[in-house]
Formats: C-alpha cells, structure tokens, sequence
C-alpha cells in the first residue's frame, strides 16, 4: 500500500510538471495581464544580467515607438524581487524567469506609470512587446556598450558631413523669406513648406510613425538642435502630441522621401514660452527629410 501511494504521488506531481504552461495568458503581483507568446531555446536570465530585447510600444493599440533592429536593442538589468517592487519595476517580474528566444507581451494600465503625458492624451494601456535577443554578465554588458559607443560615434561622424549642405538650404530660405522672393505653400494655419526634393512613398497620416532627419534654426539663421549630430534618425508618432504642433501638421502634407523646409509660426511651435535655447513666440524654421512612414 505505501509503495502505491508513493507511487501515485510521484505520478501526479510528473503529470503536473509536464502539464505546467511554458507559454499562454498570466498574471504579475500587480495583477498585470502578460502573454508569453513563444518561449526559446537559449540561456536563462539571472539576477544581476542584462536582458537585450528588440520591441514595439503601443498606447491603446497605436504604436508608439519600436525598435525591431536587434542591434538596436532595449536594455533591461534584471533585479532581485524587492528591489524591483521598490522601483516599481514592472517589467522585471516578466523577464525574471526568461530565456534567449521568448517573445513576451505585458499590458499595463497607462495610470499606473505616473506618466502625464499618458493621462494628457487619455490613454487608457500601454502595451510591450519584446523578444528577447541576448542575455550578458557585468563583463559582457560593459564590452557591448564599448562597442556600440564606438559604432555609435563613427556613424554620427558620417551623418554630420550632411550639415553644410542642410545649413546653406535653410539659410537660403531664411534669406528668400526675408527679400519677399520665397516661393513656398502657405497652409491656412500661417505653416510653410518649401520641397527641395519630391519623394515618391507613402504620405504621413495620423497614428502613423514618421521617421525623419531634422535640421532647426530660429528666423536668425541660429541652429538650435538637429538630428545629424546623432547616431540615428528621429521617429515619433504623427498627431499624438508627442513633438511640436507645427510638426504633426506638416509630416500630414509630406511623404516618404520628400525633402523640405518648413516655417512653422511660434503658435505652432512653443508659443509664449522659452524652451532652452529657443526663446519666447520664436517662429522656427525646420529642414525636414522624410525617411519612413509606417
């Protein structure tokens, strides 16, 4: 009789470690919904380690930023329990038990993250996906930023031999503008854009991620900011107030591959107040090339 009863133990607990779901619908401590879509094959995590992860980020199923690239990735250092329960750290709960290969999705109420931004444009989940793609140590991890640190600078070195001739286009519009000779369509908004080359793809629409290369300078000829100083292009959802009003408007009138300079008045710009360099009712004037829409 005990050699049955222990053996019918040892049964039940086989069947439930085989029946127990790698992938399927879960729960966190805080009651968030994750979905573990796929699980791989490759090392598990550890406290201590960092978790690369290609991913997409979506505001009530818009997406709002993604990075599908694997040598673009997300970093995330995984934490012991309580020190991610006292960062409010949820995503560490997530990828605590994960391995190379699992493809994972966590929902989290938008009121939960403190962001205002959120509650400004009444999102109501926030949504992430992620694969992830590598596992490092300490060591490994330090070797990786190295390395992408040095990537990093030697493409920002190649895109900055663009900004002679993107400064000598905008200062040629400043001039236009000035001498009455511009030639450029006037939306009703008081908006202004001048093509200086004519894309054939996709135009930009609202919801949709525009990807651009920007140059900024105030009606002085001034440059205050662009994105040739740095190792890639900016992205950003068009019409989510995430940039400037001025530039939700204009990436409507522009499509993939279109290359153009854009007066954009202060009221559509940052209006009444200074934003860093960028003093009080300035009107801007904007190189916008227009890489991707999607």
């Amino acid at each position: 009789m005990r050699l049955s009863f222990l053996l019918s133990i040892c049964v039940s607990v086989m069947l439930f470690t085989a029946c127990k779901k790698e992938t399927g619908t879960f729960k966190t401590s805080n009651n968030f919904e994750y979905i573990i879509h796929t699980k791989g094959t490759g090392p598990k995590v550890k406290v201590g380690e960092y978790v690369l992860f290609t991913y997409k980020i979506l505001g009530d199923g818009v997406v709002k930023q993604e990075s599908l690239d694997p040598n673009e990735p997300g970093v995330l250092k995984v934490e012991d329990a309580a020190a991610a329960k006292t960062q409010k750290n949820f995503f560490n709960e997530v990828v605590i038990n994960a391995q190379v290969g699992d493809s994972i999705t966590l929902n989290i109420p938008a009121d939960s993250l403190g962001n205002p931004m959120l509650a400004q444009q009444g999102i109501k989940v926030m949504t992430y996906t992620m694969k992830i793609q590598k596992i490092l140590d300490e060591a490994g991890y330090t070797a990786f930023t190295a390395e992408k640190e040095e990537a990093m600078k030697a493409k920002t070195a190649e895109r900055m031999k663009m900004l002679p001739e993107v400064t000598t286009m905008v200062e040629g519009f400043i001039a236009e503008k000035k001498t009455g000779t511009l030639t450029a369509e006037t939306l009703p908004s008081g908006l202004m854009i001048k093509k200086v080359a004519e894309g054939t793809g996709a135009k930009g629409e609202k919801d949709k991620v525009a990807t651009v290369e920007y140059y900024g300078a105030l009606e002085n000829g001034t440059s205050f900011d662009n994105s040739f100083q740095r190792p890639d292009a900016f992205s950003f959802p068009i019409g989510q107030q995430q940039v400037i009003p001025g530039w939700d408007e204009a990436l409507t009138q522009l499509k993939v591959g279109d290359k153009a300079i854009v007066y954009i008045p202060s009221e559509l710009a940052y209006g009444p107040a200074d934003q860093g360099s960028i003093p009080a009712t300035s009107n801007l004037i904007f190189y916008i090339e227009v890489k991707d829409i999607k």
